[in-house]
């Protein structure tokens, strides 16, 4: 039996996708299977290719951040006790920003 979302806007679904996309790539990038610029490059790739939204506006502009972080630490101008401090703080204004 098919349900229909009727509820949820393309923007939303969009967003959905992104999310879990999000997850996994970040997952990678914890794992050490994919470098965090990379996953940071291809999270604004991604993001400007959803409609335009508040929530989008808000997730590229942490991406900007969260990509030069992470080529600080790949270029050793931060350590990685540095570099996951600034990811979490950065994170942690995005979550309370999109509330």
């Amino acid at each position: 039996m098919a349900v229909l979302a009727g509820c949820s806007s393309p923007r939303d679904v969009a967003l959905e996708e992104f999310t879990r996309w999000h997850d996994s790539a970040r997952a990678q990038a914890q794992a050490g299977m994919l470098t965090w610029s990379e996953l940071y490059k291809q999270s604004f790739d991604r993001l400007t290719a959803l409609p335009s939204s508040l929530q989008q506006d808000t997730r590229l502009e942490n991406t900007v951040l969260l990509l030069s972080t992470a080529r600080k630490y790949e270029a050793n101008e931060i350590d990685a006790q540095q570099f996951a401090a600034e990811r979490e703080h950065i994170e942690t204004q995005l979550q309370a920003r999109l509330r």
